[in-house]
Order: structure tokens, then C-alpha cells, then sequence
């Protein structure tokens, strides 16, 4: 196994990933525009996901916002990674990189079928599945999930923390890059930058959010001043 081409990983501004709930985003019909406001504000990176949705029409859902993502960056021109979360034929299909779960795809096939100028996240919920990942490194960008518990996922592991955020990101030591993800909001997305992580992945944040435009631009101004 092996990660993707030297570098890649390091030309993705992972500060701030928004994580698509369609339900949330008003629906598929809406959802694209939602992602183009995400990335006007300043996101660097966007995952499409939804675990219920057809594969067909998520294949659907995930060209039409990939579409929004390339206008976006027209008007910005900062380039934007685009992630399919756990379809990996339809991240084959399209080209994008792709965020694995542990009980999703192997990640060794995973590899295979994407070769290396695409990039593998890979969720991670404690010590033994980091030590895992770190024996034989496949993934390029892991997932430290969840932060603390969240109403958007609820089979996840127990509660990370700040603390055990902090282990797995000295633990890791640059050989993978760290987003946190779970619970994550304006209020406390500061004491998670603090952590060390590369960044900060949010669902509800944003998708919520009455100006998602707005929501994103402050998550990364956080930065700045974190």
C-alpha cells in the first residue's frame, strides 16, 4: 500500500471542508448553490455525502456540484478538492478523491483504482486504528472523528476530545495530514485549530447556516486569529 504522489496532500487547503447534508442544504435541488456559496467564502474543500441517496442520483448530485465547485473557482481562483465520501465508483468514475470510513471500501482497492494523483481520507476514532493506518500508510489525510458528539452522525465512537485530538496529531507527526470533525461550530472551532490539525470539518455549521457564504468566510477567518 501506498499514499498518494509526494506533495499532492500539501496543495489542498484543508482549513476549512464542508461535509454536505442534503437534508440540511434544503435538498439536492439546493445543494449545489450551497456549495458554490461554501467555496466563495473560502472553503478549500468540500465532500459529498449521502449515505441514503440512489446511486444513480448521487451520481447525478455529485457532477451537478462539482459543477458549482468550478464555477466558484472561476470567480475566486483558488483551486477547491472535491471528495466523494465512501462511493468509490463514483469517485473512480469522476476522477475526485475519496473519504473512506472504516467499514467502507478497502483502502488497498481503494488505491488501486485510483492511482496516486488522488487523494485517500480515512476516518479515524482511536489509538488502534491509528496504529493501523501508520504501519502500512495508505490514507493521506485523516479524519479524527468524532471531536465530540454530534446530532448528525450518531453510530460514531466515543468522543475524541480536544485532548485526544492533540495525541493523534503529535502521533502522526506529518506523515498524514489531520481534519477533526464532529460537533464543530463558531464557538469552539478555535480551541480545535489550537490542536494542531490541518483543519476543520463542519456539517451543520455551515449547511444550516442562513448565509452559508458568511458561515464559511468566518470559519476561516478563525485562523488568522486562532
Amino acid at each position: 500500500m501506498t499514499q498518494a504522489a509526494r506533495g499532492l496532500a500539501g496543495t489542498v487547503d484543508w482549513r476549512v471542508y464542508f461535509v454536505t447534508d442534503t437534508a440540511m442544504s434544503g435538498g439536492p435541488d439546493r445543494l449545489p448553490a450551497v456549495v458554490e456559496q461554501v467555496v466563495l467564502g473560502g472553503a478549500g474543500v468540500v465532500q459529498i455525502r449521502d449515505k441514503a441517496m440512489p446511486d444513480d442520483a448521487f451520481l447525478a448530485l455529485t457532477r451537478a456540484c462539482v459543477a458549482a465547485v468550478r464555477r466558484a473557482e472561476q470567480t475566486t481562483g483558488r483551486p477547491v478538492a472535491v471528495v466523494v465520501n465512501d462511493r468509490l465508483d463514483v469517485a473512480e468514475e469522476l476522477g475526485l478523491h475519496v473519504h473512506l470510513g472504516q467499514g467502507d471500501a478497502d483502502l488497498a482497492e481503494a488505491r488501486r483504482r485510483l492511482g496516486r494523483d488522488l487523494l485517500i481520507g480515512l476516518s479515524i476514532s482511536d489509538d488502534a486504528e491509528l496504529a493501523a493506518e501508520l504501519a502500512a500508510p495508505t490514507a493521506d489525510v485523516l479524519g479524527l472523528s468524532p471531536i465530540w458528539a454530534t446530532p448528525t452522525k450518531t453510530d460514531t465512537a466515543p468522543a475524541l476530545g480536544l485532548d485526544g485530538a492533540s495525541r493523534i496529531v503529535r502521533e502522526t507527526a506529518g506523515r498524514a495530514r489531520t481534519v477533526a470533525i464532529g460537533g464543530i461550530n463558531p464557538g469552539n472551532a478555535a480551541d480545535v485549530i489550537a490542536t494542531g490539525v490541518d483543519g476543520i470539518c463542519v456539517v451543520s455549521a455551515i449547511a444550516t447556516a442562513p448565509d452559508p457564504r458568511a458561515a464559511a468566510a468566518h470559519l476561516v477567518s478563525l485562523w488568522r486569529t486562532a
